[in-house]
């Protein structure tokens, strides 16, 4: 979100949280490219966009070297200024205006290893009976440089309902491998989580950035290292996986078994001509519990050779259709027909969704959900002075007990940044008219919906009138017609400075790029990045503020009244 990210420190003309559409070469190139060279051409595309692990993984492989940061960026932390670091916790079990408690998941006093990596966020969330967890990327471990340990995926556990989490610290790393963030969790009926990422191979001249996914069967207190999974490239490709999602549902045909599908966005470019070949929308199926995975493309969009034109998809998300087993894959499309004349033409956006019948073996053409207006001009929303909040328009799905299909995004086309709805009669096949969920000033980015018998559950981030933020749930009991709003954050909490980033580790204006919500059993869970907190240390005696994650629990046997919603 890595949603939606983390780990290089960009430009604000670089920093949004996706990837950009690419133009093809005008003409073959006259020598082969290396690796590196290769790495460099994806980089120098016009208007590239990736999310930031994606980016960190293609400089280091066209710089040729294992370095986090440039340089001249210094992090070591001594023990004794480990020790002088205090912190502020405003946190806790505290309860919003409306009698939500606010949970908090990570354990700040993990983070110690480095001065000021202390960010937590970018949440997802999966749920098993009494058992919740809730996976972020997470900087604490982690050097100014790559080493084998390097871990960027973090998670915790509850065993009691979300009432109180433990740390579980980082996912396991894959052997001779590094996890990158973009995390995505998922259950099955049995209670097995599975939890996907990013996965880096960190030779920086052969290496590629991959997606891989863990397991749990205990509850998620551990998970087994992540299992690499990426579309196999020949060797004179450079490839780069970038923003997986991940669900688990029903298969079609087999009633009783559960699917794991985990769907990202990928770049592939021949280095051998210098052109950039493909960008597609991989989708990996397990039958088997994610002990093996096969991975078909929903589509591909092959890039133009002979002028500007290109194409994209970015934050890819699946869902499960839990009547039938069928699977639906929305992603934003970007796209932009240019001659290479001046001036350039704009970009444009669009929410798409392709369909499977057959548990991912194959895919329906590509359906147009509805066309997008940026969320920001810039890509950001300013908070304060250096502190921004980078945001691009990803999709959410969701599937109510009646087959309808939802999906949800922030969008600028009333001149604020509105939380839209769209949805599906049809089994995806026409869609009507963006409903508003958000009206107003303020506003709105980044939703995540959920969809049960109570209705239709629509969770945000709001920019209040001071530029401090709140999260806050929309919920309609009448297919997104109406809808009703409750506050989820017990306070307000403002942005953190990262223009530049307090954090060495994270890139410039990020400060999470998704947030996470679930129904499960008759409850909901929302999960989400939160700076309430306070750290102080010898770089900021006066104190700032701290990235961490929260959890709210709305339903039976939460503390909002109970009895469902």
């Amino acid at each position: 979100m890595v949603h939606r990210r983390l780990l290089t420190v960009l430009a604000i003309g670089g920093v949004m949280a996706g990837a950009s559409a690419m133009g093809g070469a005008a003409g073959p190139a006259t020598q082969p490219l290396t690796r590196q060279q290769a790495a460099q051409k994806l980089l120098d595309k016009d208007g590239l966009q990736m999310t930031a692990p994606a980016r960190l993984a293609l400089q280091m492989v066209a710089r040729g070297d294992l370095q986090l940061q440039s340089a001249d960026l210094k992090g070591n932390s001594s023990v004794a200024q480990q020790a002088q670091r205090t912190r502020q916790l405003q946190g806790g079990n505290q309860e919003s205006g409306e009698g939500l408690s606010n949970v908090l998941v990570n354990n700040p006093g993990e983070d110690v290893h480095q001065v000021d990596q202390t960010t937590q966020s970018e949440t997802t969330i999966a749920v098993s009976g009494q058992n919740v967890v809730v996976g972020f990327n997470d900087s604490q471990t982690a050097l100014l440089a790559y080493t084998a340990a390097a871990d960027l995926t973090g998670y915790s556990w509850s065993n009691d309902g979300g009432r109180s989490f433990h740390d579980g610290n980082q996912l396991p790393n894959p052997p001779g491998e590094q996890n990158l963030g973009d995390p995505a969790l998922g259950s099955d009926r049995a209670g097995n989580f599975y939890y996907s990422n990013l996965t880096n191979n960190i030779d920086p001249i052969t290496g590629a950035l991959g997606i891989g996914v863990a397991k749990s069967t205990n509850g998620g207190r551990t998970f087994s290292a992540t299992k690499r999974i990426e579309p196999a490239v020949g060797a004179t490709t450079l490839y780069t996986g970038d923003k997986d999602a991940l669900t688990v549902g029903r298969d079609p045909g087999a009633a009783s078994r559960d699917n794991v599908y985990v769907a990202w966005d990928d770049f592939v470019i021949d280095f051998t001509s210098g052109f950039v070949v493909t960008n597609g929308l991989p989708v990996a199926h397990s039958y088997d519990g994610g002990a093996t995975y096969q991975v078909v493309y929903a589509n591909r969009l092959v890039q133009s050779n002979f002028d500007c034109s290109s194409s994209q998809y970015i934050g890819a998300d699946p869902v499960v259709d839990p009547r039938n087993g069928t699977l639906y894959v929305a992603a934003e499309k970007i796209a932009r027909t240019w001659d290479c004349s001046f001036p350039p033409p704009p970009f444009s956006f669009s929410q798409v969704v392709f369909k499977s019948t057959d548990g991912g073996l194959t895919f329906g053409p590509e359906t147009l959900i509805s066309g997008v207006t940026s969320s920001s001009p810039t890509g950001v929303f300013k908070l304060g002075e250096h502190q921004f909040m980078r945001n691009l328009e990803f999709p959410s799905l969701a599937v109510d007990p009646a087959g309808i299909i939802y999906d949800t995004w922030n969008d600028g086309r009333s001149g604020n940044s509105h939380i839209l709805i769209a949805k599906s009669s049809d089994t995806g096949i026409t869609w009507g008219a963006p409903i508003s969920v958000t009206t107003g000033t303020n506003d709105e980015m980044q939703p995540a919906l959920s969809a049960d018998g109570s209705g239709l559950h629509d969770l945000y981030y709001m920019r209040n009138a001071d530029n401090t933020l709140d999260v806050v749930v929309a919920r309609s009991t009448n297919g997104g017609v109406s809808w009703s709003y409750k506050r989820v954050t017990s306070q307000s909490f403002p942005g953190v400075f990262n223009l530049p980033q307090f954090d060495p580790v994270i890139a410039s204006t990020y400060m999470g790029d998704y947030i996470a919500n679930v129904s499960h059993g008759g409850s909901q869970y929302y999960a989400w990045g939160d700076n309430r907190n306070i750290v102080t240390n010898f770089l900021w005696p006066q104190g700032r503020h701290d990235p961490d994650v929260f959890l709210a629990k709305q339903g039976q046997d939460s503390n909002d009244g109970g009895g469902g919603n």
